[in-house]
């Protein structure tokens, strides 16, 4: 039996785990058309590994933070197994340092609106590009960590999708132990984000 993993909140990564928390397939596709292919995509990779979607122990995805329709598609996969009474289990890339018990790291994402989002040690924050700029400069990179390829990419020592495909047990093990059931989370609540001004 295995565990499907889905990600839409930065392009799409997507595969399945076994038992143990290896990755029997794993997949990055770079595409903002997340909602068109991932069913298909889905489709495909159990039909080649010959599983059929009530076997599997249960869903994983990341509940964020990312891209507001990304959530939306995540989310609405994540519903529709749990309406079939499948375990759902969702976690966020940016709890991915403090999982691995870095305290000292801070998980950086463009946030969209010329703002970028930071989190460490529990606390987030949203700076204007300006104050990222002089965050960045004085913080070492060594201690950044973001989400896939972005526009931060080359600021940050470390990727939490690499560190997903390259150490999957430290993370998802965890997440399936203690059962995790994250809400989608955008970069700003809905009254800020969808402000008249």
């Amino acid at each position: 039996m295995a565990y499907l993993f889905i990600d839409t909140s930065h392009l799409l990564h997507f595969g399945l785990l076994d038992e143990n928390f290896s990755w029997i397939e794993s997949e990055v596709v770079e595409t903002k058309k997340t909602s068109e292919i991932l069913h298909a995509k889905v489709h495909s990779l159990l039909e080649k590994h010959n599983i059929e979607i009530a076997s599997l122990k249960g869903l994983v995805t990341i509940a964020g933070p990312g891209s507001y329709t990304g959530m939306r598609v995540g989310e609405g996969f994540a519903q529709i197994f749990e309406l079939e009474k499948l375990p759902v289990f969702s976690f966020y890339s940016s709890d991915i340092p403090e999982m691995l018990g870095d305290t000292d790291g801070h998980w950086v994402f463009p946030a969209f609106k010329r703002e970028y989002y930071i989190r460490t040690s529990g606390e987030e924050k949203l700076l204007s590009e300006e104050d990222f700029g002089a965050f960045a400069s004085g913080v070492d990179k060594s201690l950044l960590y973001t989400h896939g390829e972005n526009e931060l990419s080359s600021q940050c020592a470390k990727d939490t999708r690499d560190i997903l495909i390259s150490r999957p047990q430290s993370i998802f093990k965890k997440v399936i132990s203690e059962k995790m059931r994250k809400r989608p989370y955008y970069f700003r609540p809905l009254h800020v984000e969808f402000k008249k001004s």
